[in-house]
Formats: C-alpha cells, structure tokens, sequence
C-alpha cells in the first residue's frame, strides 16, 4: 500500500538532503525544546512561583512543528525514499512505521530535553510538601521519566493505531482475492472492534493490576452502584509510587477499566480516593468519551471537506507555493481542532468535577454542599502537590487545579448548583450533534 498518491505537491530531493533535513528537524526539535526548558528553568529559579506561561507556550509551538514537520519530510521525499529505495512496500505496516519513525526520534528528543525543568518543578513543589508535613512521592530518573512517557503517551496511541494499520495492510493485500467489498465492511468491524477493544490493550501496556478486595474496593463498589457506573474492573496502574492520578478507560462497560495509581492508594485516604474515583465516574454518567468521539470525528470530516474543497480549487502554477497553502491550511485546522478539543475537555471536566464535589459525601445526585466542596477540593489539591503540579500551572485539557476550584467554590457560594453547569454541557451536547448531522450532510454530498 503506497504512503501516499500521486500529488503535484511532492517536490523530491535527492536522499542525502532527505536524511540531512530529518537530522534538522529532530535537531531543531530538542533545540527548542531545550531552549524552553532553560527559559523555565531561569524563571523557576527566581522563585515567582513556578515557570510561567511562556515555555508552555514555545513548547505547545514545538510540538505543533513536529506535526507540519513531519508532513513537510514526506511531502520532500521521505515518502519516496522510503518506497523506492527500502524494499518494505509489500510488508504490512513496516513502511507506515518508517515514515512516522522520525516523529518518533523527535518526540523523543522533546521529552529528553524537557526532563530538566519537569524534575526541576516536581522538586520544587515535593519540597513545599515535605515541608507542610505531607507524604510526598519520590522523583524520577530521567530513564523512568521517558519510559513512563512512552508507555503512556507514545504507546498508548501507537499500539491501537498500528493494529487498525496492520489490518488495513493486510486487507489491501487480501482485496484482490475477497474483492472490495469484503474487503471495506470487515475494514470497518475491524476498525471497531480494535477501536473499542484497545482499553484491554491499553491497561497492559501501562502495568496494572485489579485492585485487591477490601474496605476501600467495596466502598468503591457501592458508590458505582449507586451512580449507575459499570466498569470490568478497577485497577492499580504501577507508576513506580510516582505519579498520584487516576483514568477511566473504555466506552462500553465490558472493555471499561478504572485506573488508580499506586502512589494515590498509597499516600490517599479512603474519602480522597472515593473523591477521586467520583469524578472519574462523573466523566462516565455524563457519557463525555462518547461525546468527545463524536466531536472528534464530525470535526475531521467537516475540515477535511473543507481542505479538499479549497485545496480543488487552488490554481497555483509553483508547486511550493502550492505546497505552502496546503501546509498553512493544514496547521490551522490542526490548530482550531486543538483548541476546540480543549474548550470542550475543560467543559466536561467541571462537569465531572461538580459530580464528584456532590458525590464525595456519599450522596449520589446530592447538591453541592461545603462539605462536598471542600472534601474535593482537598483531593484534588493533593493530586497537584504529590505531582509536582502549581496549583495555578495551566493544563490544556482540563485547566489549572486553582481555576477548577475557584469554579466550584463560585457554584456553591451562587446557590446555582449543578444545574448551572449541567445546562452549559447540555447545550454543548446539542451543538456536538448539529457537528455531527451537519459532517455527515456534507459528506454524503461531496460524495454525489
């Protein structure tokens, strides 16, 4: 299966300045990064309270270059360095890996450069902990540090994602022989299947283990029952007693798996992890994967209609110039999806969040009250000392802790409660589903 079909976009350079523009890119990409670890590292130092937003801001840049860079390598000739020059293009999934391979060394790259100034501000934070009497979690080499990245960032997308990839070769292989229909519908059950199976892959790759049976684990259990959350399992994710977290996994209830961190069950108490465990369930009864998939999805059908419909109609005569569109029109739907997908994450993690303030006196359905608030908040502060996190530090998806807090004090304080927030996401929900008829609508059309 070809990398990539015939374009007049591809502008092939000889390999030697192929390799050399990979060696550029990867070295450019820990440069950068390096260069906001130092900015962060310097502003740390001078004790104001943590880093700032700039080196957040460079590094968000980095690794949106390491996206157009790697479309730009295969629009220059890493595409057909690969098929012409490497005997791989009949052999499932070894030319796909190739390509990405040099994303992968630049991410790599990243995370290395970065460690510093992460190390430098779990330090920081483990120490103002320490301080206050509070059981602090112990740091990590900057071995652990990338092991844990690539086990939990890189993997965890990689491995479902090779797997679709494999069977997709392989089908392509097999068309011939099945035909083409055969070949698209057990394309798409496939697709679903290991869509929908990957927590089961997911949950070995990050070493778990079920949560043992005990007081904690039955008043887990109860609490579930009571919310109406069904899961397979709950398990202990093995982070070396270093990461205090917790994750839901899985949308259907024979593949969803609670995960709670060793070094949570270790230094939490039972109401902190009850605390923690409810907003993990807040996330499942508003049904927000879901949602988030159907967002996902509608968006890239909707902006790929939209690149193609532009893209037709591009009359350029200089393929670079040409090729410069496509990369800007590229970045920033890449960019407005990002930035959507984090509006809504953050939306639907104060809704989870109210959940859990509601639900952490034992009340499923409860209002919110200072009892509550102030259980929940205590968790989730800790979650942020024990990680090393500023509790004003900015995070994409769900927002710095001192934000989500403040939110939830204002909710308790005005009197509206969760029907305020439970409205907003309501509304959202709608729009998620206009989204969605109106990709499909545009689809079905560009296709008559």
């Amino acid at each position: 299966m070809s990398l990539m079909g015939p374009s007049d976009l591809r502008v092939a350079l000889p390999w030697p300045v192929v390799l050399a523009c990979i060696v550029g890119y990867v070295g450019s990409v820990y440069a950068a990064a390096r260069v906001s670890a130092s900015i962060g590292l310097r502003r740390l130092m001078r004790g104001n309270g943590g880093p700032g937003r700039l080196p957040a801001r460079l590094m968000a840049i980095t690794q949106a270059y390491m996206i157009v860079g790697l479309g730009a390598l295969m629009l220059i000739g890493w595409a057909d360095l690969i098929e012409q020059m490497l005997p791989v293009g009949t052999v499932p999934l070894v030319d796909k890996a190739l390509a990405v391979a040099p994303f992968i060394a630049a991410l790599l790259a990243f995370w290395w450069a970065t460690y510093p100034l992460n190390r430098a501000m779990r330090q920081q934070n483990i120490q103002s902990t320490a301080m206050s009497g509070n059981p602090v979690s112990p740091m990590w080499t900057r071995r652990q540090f990338l092991i844990f990245n690539i086990r939990c960032n890189l993997l965890f997308i990689a491995v479902p994602v090779g797997l679709i990839i494999l069977v997709l070769d392989l089908l392509f292989l097999a068309e011939p022989a099945i035909g083409s229909d055969i070949a698209a519908s057990a394309a798409l059950l496939a697709i679903g299947g290991i869509f929908l199976s990957a927590p089961a892959i997911i949950v070995r790759i990050w070493k778990t283990r079920p949560l043992p049976a005990g007081p904690l684990r039955s008043r887990l259990e109860q609490m579930s029952k009571r919310a109406g959350f069904a899961y397979r399992n709950i398990l202990i994710w093995d982070t070396g007693s270093v990461i205090v977290n917790a994750a839901v996994l899985g949308m259907v209830r024979p593949v969803r798996y609670v995960l709670m961190s060793d070094a949570m069950l270790e230094h939490f108490d039972a109401d902190d992890v009850v605390a923690v465990f409810a907003h993990e369930a807040g996330h499942v009864v508003h049904r927000h994967i879901p949602y988030m998939v159907i967002f996902s999805v509608a968006l890239i059908l909707l902006m790929s209609w939209i690149v193609e419909f532009f893209a037709a109609r591009l009359d350029i005569a200089m393929p670079i110039i040409e090729l410069l569109a496509v990369l800007v029109m590229g970045t920033f739907m890449g960019t407005l999806w990002l930035w959507l997908f984090g509006m809504l994450s953050r939306r639907f993690e104060r809704q989870a969040d109210v959940f859990a303030a509601a639900a952490a006196t034992g009340e499923i359905g409860a209002e919110l009250s200072a009892e509550g608030v102030s259980l929940f908040s205590g968790a989730l502060m800790k979650v942020a000392l024990m990680n090393g996190i500023s509790p004003s530090q900015r995070n994409f998806r769900h927002g710095s802790i001192a934000h989500r807090l403040a939110y939830l004090d204002r909710l308790y304080h005005s009197g509206t409660g969760r029907a305020s927030v439970d409205r907003s996401v309501r509304l959202i929900k709608i729009a998620i589903w206009l989204l969605a008829i109106i990709s499909i609508a545009v689809t079905i059309v560009s296709q008559i």
